[in-house]
């Protein structure tokens, strides 16, 4: 079963081959009627579903390959993307480091680019350990003095598999639309927006400023309310839509490595080889360092079951999960006993395969290794007597 990043995943499965249909928004992917999905969703949810009922025979007639495209801009581009053998594969879940590559060489040309793209490569080693030293051999040998820059894009995340049934994926849908509902009916005002916006979502990702703009909220506020709106119900309600045709038509698309060779990937030459090793010590260094500053306890995934400890000694127990974070609620600092912290709100998906939101606390240490819309984890501490319960949650990614 081949694994790829949730950004790889998302480059293939948005690349159609097939037109929009005239009469798409009348097609109903779903038992139920879901209005925030526009017409563009409902074609690849369309072309999906094709798909789903017999991948091998239709890959060529619905999805494009992957296109490689050098831009000249950084050091390491124009490859193609990579699928993993195992879930485990540290190169499945390392940020992706690169670097540009400087204005003057740029404007030499190609030659000179692939020049400085091999020069670099054999030197890439003493820029880690002394970028002065590094910057003095550039200067040297290519007579520049603009200084490296480095961008290193945090990973997306793998998919991680989940054996559900088509019960256990309609109950996670429902439970989504229910809370989509929920969330318009609370806020008069934001109702105008979502009215307005729900299949223009986005916008929100674009840099200009959001035209015809007649609501109550800025450009900025507008974004953040459509970010939300996006990644808390639409987002995630695509994904189990696929989930559904795959589990209904029995797709099993993951394990299928020709796919994704005709899909222009190719194979992780790291998890690939002959010499790696299936159990990885990713997992368990990741295991190591939780239990290290945890303590022994269990880390389920999802869904989530609170595998309750008792702390010795009080009427309390401790279990920890996995939470996305997606809202600061408030930029103040509140403090307890063990240090400054600020409020955010969080997301799990419970034992019944429903979506729960609750609030919770993050230390002013942890704050900076947070990204909204990403799983950490979270501590849950319980009252026994009076089930009053608190969450913390950490910088320890899912």
């Amino acid at each position: 079963m081949p694994f790829v990043t949730e950004y790889n995943t998302s480059l293939v499965f948005k690349k159609l081959i097939g037109e929009i249909p005239e009469d798409i928004r009348n097609w109903q992917p779903y038992k139920k009627s879901i209005y925030f999905l526009n017409r563009l969703d409902k074609t690849n949810l369309l072309y999906f579903k094709k798909f789903c009922e017999n991948p091998i025979d239709n890959i060529d007639r619905i999805y494009k390959a992957i296109e490689v495209v050098d831009k000249k801009e950084f050091v390491y581009e124009g490859s193609k993307p990579s699928y993993h053998k195992y879930d485990n594969c540290d190169r499945l879940s390392s940020n992706f480091v690169n670097y540009r590559i400087p204005t003057q060489i740029k404007e030499k040309g190609e030659e000179e680019i692939e020049k400085y793209r091999a020069w670099f490569k054999e030197n890439e080693s003493s820029f880690k350990d002394g970028p002065d030293v590094y910057q003095m051999r550039l200067q040297t040998k290519f007579g520049i003095i603009e200084g490296i820059q480095k961008v290193d894009y945090k990973n997306s995340g793998n998919v991680y598999k989940e054996n559900l049934t088509l019960e256990e994926i309609q109950t996670r849908i429902d439970s989504l639309l229910h809370n989509a509902a929920q969330f318009f009916k609370r806020n008069e005002k934001r109702q105008e927006v979502i009215r307005r916006f729900q299949t223009a979502t986005f916008l929100a990702f674009k840099e200009e400023e959001i035209e015809n703009n007649t609501t109550e909220y800025s450009d900025e506020e507008l974004k953040a309310i459509l970010k939300l709106y996006y990644y808390l119900f639409i987002e995630p309600t695509i994904y189990y839509l696929k989930e559904f045709f795959k589990t209904f038509y029995n797709a099993e698309i993951e394990i299928n490595e020709k796919i994704f060779e005709a899909l222009n990937f190719k194979k992780c030459g790291y998890c690939y080889s002959e010499n790696y090793e299936k159990e990885s010590n990713r997992l368990a260094n990741k295991k190591r360092i939780l239990i290290e500053k945890f303590g022994e306890y269990e880390f389920p995934i999802e869904p989530t079951k609170f595998n309750f400890s008792d702390i010795p000694e009080t009427n309390k127990r401790i279990a920890f999960i996995y939470c996305r974070v997606y809202r600061l609620i408030s930029e103040k600092y509140k403090e307890d006993e063990i240090g400054k912290y600020k409020q955010y709100k969080i997301e799990y998906i419970n034992h019944k395969n429903r979506f729960i939101y609750q609030v919770t606390k993050i230390y002013e240490s942890e704050i900076s290794g947070i990204e909204l819309f990403r799983k950490y984890i979270t501590k849950i501490v319980q009252d026994k007597e009076t089930r009053v319960t608190e969450f913390t949650t950490y910088a320890y990614e899912i």
